[in-house]
């Protein structure tokens, strides 16, 4: 069966504080082995883009439908309300899923 990974790009963290909750509350779930980080930190360089991304990360899932349907997991749910309803006035970013 496919692992699933989830790959992110930061452009902008409005609302540190805000994005930092909703961190700590991502990272409580991938230290009770929910999902593991391959890779996370600071962009050395944007190689293709208009914009410049500053930090990226990718997560690995146990299977791709758990990748696929994890956004919904009632735990994530919870740590996507610390960034409120309007998620785009504190972070700019991108989430995208693939199977591998």
């Amino acid at each position: 069966m496919a692992k699933g990974y989830w790959v992110n790009h930061v452009e902008e963290i409005i609302d540190a504080g805000a994005f930092g909750r909703y961190v700590a509350k991502w990272n409580a779930l991938i230290k009770r082995g929910e999902a593991k980080v391959i890779a996370m930190g600071p962009v050395a360089k944007t190689q293709i883009g208009a914009k410049e991304m500053k930090f990226a990360a990718i997560t690995e899932f146990e299977t791709f439908e758990k990748a696929m349907s994890f956004k919904d997991h009632p735990d994530y749910v919870d740590a996507l309300k610390e960034l409120g309803d309007d998620e785009t006035k504190v972070v700019k970013r991108t989430s995208c899923v693939i199977s591998g």
